[in-house]
């Protein structure tokens, strides 16, 4: 414990330098606004500023990518909030109780809770991530094929629980998802299935066009003819006790917040799980673990706590095996890997040995920039919610156009625009037949990495399907699986039977 501690200061000791400091605020700085433009993802904004590292040494290098990384999980839930366009994969799940509540007048108090819940979320990982780096990055090892299927059944789970009021329609929304994802190539085999002779599809549907178009395109749609966003103002927008009704409301439900954040952080660890499973996950225990769970979809502040939580809680746990092992836990640790390659160094084990004092300065410098979030991002915020009571005749034109350009920005295909358009049609049709949105898009996230690594294992396995139970790891995913599925329905009848015994007394 003695050597992790002064591996602890000694990067705190070489984050500690004007260049660094100037380096964590401008990256901040950058990500929020970065995150706030949809499809400009952090993995995005990451690689087309790649180029200015070169000069910054390793340890700049390293804060300039984690705080970018920070400052975009952020950014991206503000267009979500106040447009229902998710400006990052990971704000889809912010969306859904984020956006009811900026219609209901209360965008600035709805963007508190997602600032404050992300620094929150974000401190815990980062500070977990400090003391277990080098332990977590041998479980991370544990975590084969079976386990990553397992968990990506976890969430296919969530599909039923998320659609308790209409679990049928629920149900057919999350195969569809699932069949649409499997637009690809064949995992084992690599040839096209269902891509219709269109090489755009050849690696599956990308995610932004299709969340910008199920979200937005129908929200847009919806609020034709509406004079602002907000239609039943109850605030006055951009005011700061607002944003501070916000954190108060958030630490209130410091419970949520800590479930969340170690959803998102374990969900980080494993490479290659990703922001939207973290999300994703953790909205949907929350809503579990509610004692209103009728409440989530129509402005439910917990929903927003956990899925803002669980975003910036993965940055810090994303740095683990990226680091650690030089896998990279997300795409955005992808472009600090090749940070390192530029400065010539081999991401892998030895990075740990050599340059400790670098290493631990990135997890000191993901903690700080966590904590630098709340006054960048509340400055920001402020000016930033009186969108929603902007006119709407200036706003969806608007809205429109930047969405068809992060679409466009996430690959560089003009098919990704059109992608966008057939997306919010299908959102729009199921909106209107009131069909949800959730299920289908837990079924586009989860398929692709239930199928590939489904198939891994059984190939491994030789056709046993025991590989899916044979050790501690599977049976507890097991467990999880089973108490999602199951623990829903029994909260739900402890819930009938409390309001039966109130109403009788």
């Amino acid at each position: 414990m003695s050597d992790t501690f002064s591996l602890i200061f000694g990067g705190f000791e070489t984050l500690f330098t004007l260049q660094n400091l100037l380096i964590l605020i401008l990256g901040v700085t950058i990500g929020v606004i970065a995150g706030s433009i949809p499809g400009l993802s952090s993995s995005n904004t990451t690689a087309i500023l790649l180029p200015m590292t070169l000069g910054m040494g390793i340890s700049g290098a390293m804060v300039f990518i984690g705080s970018v990384y920070v400052g975009c999980q952020y950014g991206g839930s503000i267009p979500a909030i106040l447009f229902k366009t998710p400006g990052t994969t990971g704000a889809g799940a912010t969306t859904i109780d984020g956006f009811p509540l900026a219609q209901q007048g209360k965008a600035t108090f709805a963007l508190g809770i997602s600032l404050t819940a992300s620094c929150v979320g974000g401190v815990i990982a980062a500070l977990i991530s400090l003391f277990i780096i080098k332990p977590s990055a041998q479980i991370a090892l544990k975590f084969g094929p079976a386990e990553i299927f397992l968990l990506a059944m976890v969430g296919i789970a969530v599909i039923v629980t998320s659609s308790e009021k209409n679990m049928g329609k629920g149900l057919l929304a999350g195969v569809m998802g699932m069949l649409i994802a499997i637009m690809s190539a064949d995992p084992s085999l690599g040839r096209p299935r269902l891509t219709f002779g269109i090489i755009e599809l050849y690696n599956g549907i990308p995610l932004i066009p299709a969340l910008v178009g199920l979200f937005a395109y129908p929200s847009m749609i919806s609020l034709v003819g509406e004079k602002t966003i907000a239609r039943n103002v109850e605030e006055n927008v951009g005011n700061t006790q607002q944003l501070f009704a916000g954190l108060r409301q958030t630490i209130r439900n410091f419970g949520a917040v800590l479930r969340s954040s170690l959803i998102g952080l374990f969900v980080g660890i494993l490479p290659g799980a990703g922001i939207d499973v973290a999300a994703f996950l953790s909205y949907g225990q929350a809503k579990i673990f509610s004692k209103h769970p009728e409440k989530f979809g129509h402005g439910a502040p917990e929903g927003v706590i956990a899925a803002e939580a669980s975003n910036n809680a993965v940055c810090g746990g994303a740095l683990v095996p990226s680091i650690a092992l030089g896998v990279p836990g997300s795409s955005t640790m992808a472009i600090m890997l090749a940070a390192l390659t530029l400065q010539g160094i081999n991401p892998g084990p030895q990075v740990m040995r050599m340059y400790s004092g670098e290493v631990y300065s990135l997890f000191v410098a993901v903690l700080l920039a966590n904590v630098l979030l709340f006054p960048i991002g509340l400055l920001y915020t402020k000016s930033v919610s009186k969108l929603s009571v902007t006119n709407m005749g200036y706003l969806i034109p608007g809205i429109f156009a930047i969405a068809m350009i992060g679409c466009l920005a996430t690959r560089g295909f003009l098919f990704d625009m059109a992608l966008f358009m057939v997306f919010g049609i299908l959102g729009y049709v199921m909106t209107e037949n009131n069909y949800p949105i959730v299920p289908l898009i837990l079924g586009l996230v989860m398929g692709p990495i239930a199928e590939e690594n489904f198939v891994v294992a059984f190939r491994l396995s030789k056709g046993s399907f025991g590989i899916f139970f044979e050790n501690g790891i599977d049976i507890v995913l097991w467990i999880v699986i089973i108490l999602s599925l199951v623990l829903p329905k029994l909260f739900s009848v402890l819930r009938e039977k409390k309001r039966a015994k109130q109403s009788a007394l």
